[in-house]
């Protein structure tokens, strides 16, 4: 199957579904898709946000070329691909039939070729149900809305700790970029009311527990919205904001049966360039080792009462997580950012130690092992208990319409490190081209030098509507 033809496809079919009378070409840009803010605060007169649509939509097609290593502790299956064809139309909506009244959709499909599979059967096919809600705005800059809404909270870049909502979101992607995982992942059906004011917001949501917890998918494909995975229990989260000074500070309340934990945001700015900021989250809970064999047994992916494959204390105890940092750009407006990751219930070097003993010496724990890491995947939290992340963007690099960035996260437990690279070159108004390289490095007993992948490669190219 060549892999322009599902593009091709796509493309024709997004032009004809999406097309707007009147639409021109130099109305593009305005339309690249961006994260959409969970409230619209606009200080537009509602007569004039009447009956508008925005609507944000392209096509991309992208090649994932990778390498893979032999590993002392042997990677279940199926094992990560060694190449993939993605083809993808991203459409969101935001439209407002009335003065005080919003609907907003945001959705993926995709097709995928993948390592063999064949083209257009049950297991190439994925869509991604981001965001699906409608907002009412009862009182001026007060709302009310319901449905499936990404909350996405905390300042750092490579963990946040107060993003309460993280887990069990994350859907496939072209990049390991966290800020990439942020934006483009799934949102949680619940109710939310929220007011703002100058200098502040508060809010508070409430997410129902509708089906009962599910295993830990080995693969996305499918057009199940996994409901099941975002709302397995019940969830609340109240919130509040305020500015004193240049000091912005928010302060959250996080609870889920048998788990509740509090959370505090501080972003302050050093002079020009540079801004400071600092997420805390603490909560009595049980470490992560305990809490994957838990959620594996009781999903029935683990056998039941089986004792974990390294010692661990099950014991709940109150734990912190955190991400301080910072920001600074310079001259050339390039963006570095440098964070420390706290993450208490994380594996430390002796439990790292433990890990590798037990996959050497007992081959046949490697699924129970892996199931931890792979349940830390999912929750999108870190598995080693302290790590750095930096990060630097380069908008107009060396030559106009060329932007570079990339990230690195290092393992303060063993110096490895999982790194990417991007360079995307805007060939238009409507085209863009991206190329990413990202590696694991490290010794085969270390974090990052025991993943199945190597390095891989990405060539992506997108056009905008």
């Amino acid at each position: 199957m060549r892999p322009y033809v599902p593009l091709v496809i796509i493309a024709a079919l997004a032009r004809m579904a999406t097309a707007q009378p009147g639409s021109s070409e130099d109305k593009d840009l305005d339309l690249i898709p961006s994260d959409l803010p969970a409230q619209n605060a606009s200080s537009t007169p509602p007569e004039r946000r009447t009956r508008t649509l925005e609507d944000r939509r392209y096509v991309a097609e992208a090649v994932t070329l990778g390498t893979r290593r032999s590993l002392d502790v042997p990677f279940p299956s199926p094992l990560p691909y060694d190449r993939q064809n993605r083809t993808s139309l991203d459409i969101t909506l935001d439209w407002k039939p009335a003065a005080r009244f919003a609907l907003v959709l945001s959705d993926r499909p995709d097709v995928l070729e993948q390592d063999g599979q064949a083209l257009w059967s049950r297991q190439t096919v994925r869509n991604a149900l981001r965001d699906g809600y409608a907002s009412w705005e009862p009182f001026t800059r007060s709302y009310l809305e319901l449905g499936r809404i990404n909350v996405r909270d905390g300042a750092a870049l490579g963990f946040s700790p107060t993003d309460f909502f993280r887990s069990r979101t994350l859907v496939g992607q072209t990049s390991l970029d966290p800020s990439v995982l942020r934006l483009n992942r799934l949102g949680t059906l619940m109710v939310r009311a929220q007011t703002i004011w100058n200098g502040g917001s508060a809010s508070l949501l409430y997410a129902p527990k509708l089906f009962a917890p599910s295993a830990i998918a080995t693969s996305a494909l499918g057009i199940d919205p996994r409901f099941d995975a975002t709302n397995a229990t019940h969830r609340v989260l109240a919130e509040t904001s305020t500015n004193v000074g240049d000091l912005s500070a928010q302060v959250l309340g996080y609870y889920e049966p048998h788990r509740a934990k509090l959370g505090l945001n501080l972003t302050y700015p050093l002079g020009q360039s540079i801004i400071a900021y600092a997420e805390w989250a603490g909560g009595f809970d049980q470490n992560l080792i305990a809490r994957a064999i838990d959620y594996g047994q009781a999903t029935g992916t683990l056998p039941t009462g089986a004792p974990p494959p390294i010692p661990s204390d099950p014991s709940r105890a109150f734990r912190n997580d955190a991400a301080v940092g910072g920001s600074w750009t310079i001259a050339a407006k390039v963006t570095v950012n440098l964070e420390y990751h706290l993450h208490q219930g994380g594996l430390s070097r002796g439990d790292w130690d433990r890990w590798f003993a037990a996959g050497e010496a007992m081959p046949k724990l490697a699924g129970e092992l892996w199931y931890i890491r792979g349940y830390a995947a999912d929750q999108i939290e870190p598995v080693a208990m302290h790590q750095v992340f930096v990060r630097a963007d380069w908008p107009q690099a060396f030559v106009d319409h060329l932007a570079l960035s990339g990230f690195a996260f290092v393992s303060l437990l063993d110096g490895s490190t999982l790194s990417q690279i991007t360079a995307s070159y805007y060939l238009s108004d409507v085209w863009t081209a991206t190329l990413s390289f990202a590696g694991n490095v490290g010794p085969p007993r270390s974090e990052r030098g025991s993943i199945p992948q190597i390095a891989n490669g990405i060539a992506e190219i997108i056009r905008y509507f």
